[in-house]
């Protein structure tokens, strides 16, 4: 399915897409490509002894390009955003609900430029993306199964060869759970992706834990680093809340009864400690008031524990000291900054508790369960 501003957005309010969001698209096809071999090939060597001939010129500018790039998705995104909390009203299921959209970090698209050697730069599909998170299951398959035009419909999408990831009936090996789904985007004749991340919110309690004990344990528990016993802490926990949504739960792991998966993970916890380690990391945070905000850039200390909120109402203004901090701590493990938009600024936390370092949540439904099953 293509979702094209000038023809299926019609009927979309004017006040669904900010005035100032510029539709400026003068990069082209070709120009896109050639920035991502020039981005993977510069990081293919970066930390080994080999050499390339690309020059630290030449790596910024494709830097540039793919900052635009990345910058151009923003109208589409905009306009998906408001359908969707249009979505949430008139299903009646908005006010535990959350729509939040991310930007995906400089560093995340060119690590994934490296491990997808053959895929294109203009093939990534999750440059920016947007997440609906709902209550529960009930809600979650309410919004679904709805079946109006515009908004998500799942049997729409696949025969219009919408790509559809459904980890709540098939999860993830590593026991992520949320469904995906890719919408193709069309503005002023040129094709964008946009990535929408459907979950619930024992489902992104789950998320948030493994971005954090990744950022405490310096390692990407998402791409399958860390120790084996933290990977598989992660895993029976995903089948302890599968078992709680009455959730198909990871393959090889259907034959345990929730009585031994609190066993198993029990002596995970006492080995690990990792509820005593969570516990000892929430964030401390400052804010700058904006009430006209509509964007905000969140920067995680990792060593101070010192979360920053900057507010901005302009998106250009938003973008730019973005890509600043990007460039700045390239190479530092220390800092955490992503760029976001949420709709009502007292669910920042709520929707990115990761940035926070705040597991209490989790931890709470987690001690719940391990009662309820043992």
């Amino acid at each position: 399915m293509v979702l094209d501003i000038k023809t299926t957005f019609e009927h979309v309010e004017e006040s669904d897409v900010h005035q100032e969001t510029p539709l400026s698209f003068s990069i082209s096809n070709s120009a896109v490509t050639k920035a991502g071999k020039t981005i993977r090939t510069y990081m293919n060597y970066s930390d080994s002894s080999g050499s390339h001939n690309i020059s630290e010129e030449q790596f910024t500018n494709a830097l540039l390009i793919l900052r635009k790039y990345r910058e151009n998705h923003t109208p589409c995104l905009v306009i998906l955003s408001n359908l969707l909390q249009k979505k949430l009203d008139r299903l009646d299921i908005s006010k535990d609900s959350i729509v939040s959209s991310r930007t995906k970090r400089l560093e995340s698209i060119s690590m994934k430029l490296v491990r997808f050697t053959t895929t294109r730069l203009s093939q990534l599909d999750d440059l920016v993306g947007i997440r609906v998170t709902l209550p529960d299951m009930k809600s979650l398959n309410k919004f679904t199964d709805d079946k109006v035009f515009c908004e998500i419909i799942n049997s729409y999408y696949i025969d219009n060869n919408i790509k559809i990831h459904d980890y709540i009936c098939e999860p993830k090996s590593d026991g992520y759970r949320g469904i995906h789904q890719i919408f193709n985007c069309k503005v002023e004749d040129k094709d964008f992706k946009i990535e929408l991340q459907i979950r619930t919110k024992i489902q992104h309690e789950w998320a948030t834990i493994v971005e954090i004990l990744g950022s405490l344990n310096e390692v990407s528990f998402k791409t399958g680093e860390g120790e084996e016993s933290y990977l598989q802490f992660l895993k029976l926990t995903s089948v302890l809340f599968s078992i709680e949504e009455k959730a198909p739960v990871i393959s090889n792991y259907e034959k345990l009864t929730p009585a031994e998966v609190c066993i198993e993970l029990n002596k995970l916890e006492k080995e690990l400690r990792v509820i005593e380690k969570l516990k000892s990391v929430n964030s401390i945070s400052f804010s700058e008031e904006n009430t006209a905000a509509k964007y905000y850039l969140i920067q995680l200390d990792l060593e101070s524990r010192e979360t920053s909120i900057l507010p901005y109402s302009d998106e250009q203004e938003a973008n730019e000291n973005y890509f600043r901090l990007e460039k700045t701590y390239q190479d530092s493990d220390r800092f955490d900054v992503v760029l976001v938009s949420v709709g009502d600024v007292n669910k920042i936390k709520e929707a990115y508790p990761n940035y926070f370092l705040d597991s209490n949540s989790f931890i709470e439904r987690l001690n719940k369960l391990l009662i309820k099953y043992s």
